[in-house]
């Protein structure tokens, strides 16, 4: 992939997330607003509970990115037709399991959470719509797989937000006509179908090639999907109990209508995992073939500066939002949101600054297929996780909770991971660690700490973009002297000289 390419995928991909975190800006709070607390903590239940079935995918999107690429770039259509098809067949089958065990598990919904204000019916029909748009994406991820592997991000972003946008515009309008849950789940799954036919259609004009044939459907490709994806499998696993159970465990042990506290924060933390994953799955095939020709100097630098421009990045959002974060989730959603949300964002601020700057090693470990210990050590984490929220949740509520995922975020992302992340790319870990994590950490901590003290606020949106754009412009000024490495500061200096 030339520079150029992996430029516009990076910013096609941050594009899409832009817009994604402005709707959300604005529908969210209409959402919350409209539904109400119950309502809207039941639909977040919904969602996490079916959010499970994904991991049923068993990491084959990971081998499917990575063989089509491969066969693709060989000019082996066979072999790429062979994976485009085994997949198809693999997934209906596993959409079919999927559409079974929502239909069960759906049956018994209201009475494990308790739900008196809505009907057994209804709470039934609304959960089995959301499965079935569930079975529908892990069918059809074959194909945003396949659009991956071929390296077109920008064509997977236009389709995802010209679908995204059209959604969310008339989930407004729903909102404000008083439909509710099952309005909710008929519309997700009828964008799933358009964006799904959008991505096949899209094939089907420029990779002609690629076609599904039920005679290039064999043992052999699957079991090569197998292979590769069998550890994907457990990171996905891991992941799905680290970023849904959470939701699960407050509607449990606490109250459903505390899952919304808990929601908001969390989903401002999950755009700022989209923002560096963003990068990161553009340098994956980058890391791949660095690692393939040798160049195995390149991803430990890759490594070491990535970590130090991660947190760069990081440092100015999560610096506003620790400081004022509750002030905006108070303007944003409503001023009962402002404390018990914004005292939730600072605890997960704590565990995801760590969490965040160690994707980099997530793609790197992928990329040299060295991704086997990545999934113990995220099932571990996941465990912690689960067994540390169960047991803090009825003692400290939603902080509790957030504690529960804090916590093993840390212990993971501070040490195991680094460590392990070192010691195959062969780099010094107490270099690392001082380097590429204290020292930004160092630049962050410092000034938040002082202006903690100073009880900074703001009051309004355009108060609260002033101060941003004054923190991010101080970050930056000091980044280019101090963090930046001397050739890339060279760089930017030599262009501002050059001048118009």
């Amino acid at each position: 992939m030339s520079k150029n390419s992996v430029i516009v995928s990076v910013f096609s991909n941050w594009a899409s997330l832009v817009l994604a975190v402005v709707m959300a800006f604005f529908v969210s709070p209409i959402l919350v607003n409209q539904l109400g607390d119950e309502s809207y903590g039941i639909w977040v239940i919904i969602v996490s509970l079916t959010g499970y079935f994904t991991v049923l995918d068993f990491g084959v999107n990971t081998a499917i990115v990575r063989f089509i690429s491969k066969y693709t770039a060989l000019k082996d259509y066979k072999k790429a037709i062979e994976t485009y098809s085994s997949s198809f067949a693999l997934f209906s089958i596993i959409g079919a399991v999927v559409v079974i065990i929502t239909a069960v598990f759906a049956v018994f919904f209201k009475d494990v959470f308790e739900i008196k204000s809505f009907s057994r019916e209804y709470l039934y029909i609304v959960f089995f719509i959301v499965g079935v748009d569930l079975a529908l994406n892990l069918v059809f991820s074959v194909l945003m797989g396949t659009l991956r592997g071929l390296q077109r991000f920008f064509e997977i972003n236009v389709i995802s937000m010209t679908v995204s946008l059209t959604k969310n515009i008339l989930l407004v309008y729903l909102l404000y006509q008083g439909y509710s849950l099952m309005m909710l789940a008929a519309l997700q799954v009828s964008a799933s179908i358009i964006k799904f036919s959008l991505q096949y259609l899209y094939i089907r004009k420029n990779y002609s090639f690629l076609k599904f044939k039920t005679t290039s459907i064999n043992k052999e490709t699957l079991k090569s999907l197998y292979n590769y994806s069998v550890y994907s499998f457990l990171i996905a696993i891991a992941t799905k109990v680290l970023f849904f159970t959470d939701s699960i465990v407050i509607g449990s042990l606490i109250n459903v209508s505390q899952v919304t506290y808990y929601a908001i924060p969390a989903m401002i933390v999950e755009y700022l995992e989209k923002l560096i994953w963003a990068i990161v799955s553009v340098l994956i095939p980058i890391i791949s073939s660095q690692e393939a020709v040798g160049q195995c100097n390149k991803n430990q630098q890759l490594y070491l500066v990535g970590t130090k421009y991660t947190l760069m990045l990081l440092s100015p959002i999560i610096f506003v939002l620790y400081l004022v974060g509750d002030d905006f989730i108070g303007m944003w959603m409503g001023g009962n949101y402002a404390v018990p949300s914004g005292n939730v964002l600072c605890i997960l601020l704590a565990g995801h600054a760590f969490f965040l700057s160690q994707l980099i090693a997530h793609g790197i470990l992928k990329g040299i297929s060295k991704h086997k210990v990545l999934a113990f050590i995220l099932c571990g984490e996941a465990v912690l996780n689960l067994g540390v929220s169960v047991v803090l949740a009825p003692h400290f509520g939603v902080q509790g909770v957030a504690l529960g995922t804090a916590i093993p975020l840390f212990i993971v992302n501070a040490f195991l991971l680094p460590y392990y992340t070192c010691k195959e790319l062969g780099i010094n870990y107490f270099n690392y660690l001082f380097k590429g994590i204290l020292q930004p950490f160092i630049y962050l901590l410092i000034p938040l700490f002082i202006f903690y003290y100073l009880q900074i606020s703001v009051s309004s949106y355009l108060e609260l973009i002033i101060f941003s754009a004054i923190v991010a412009m101080v970050y930056g000024v000091f980044a280019l002297f101090f963090v930046l490495e001397k050739e890339h500061s060279r760089r930017i200096f030599c262009i501002f000289s050059k001048g118009p």
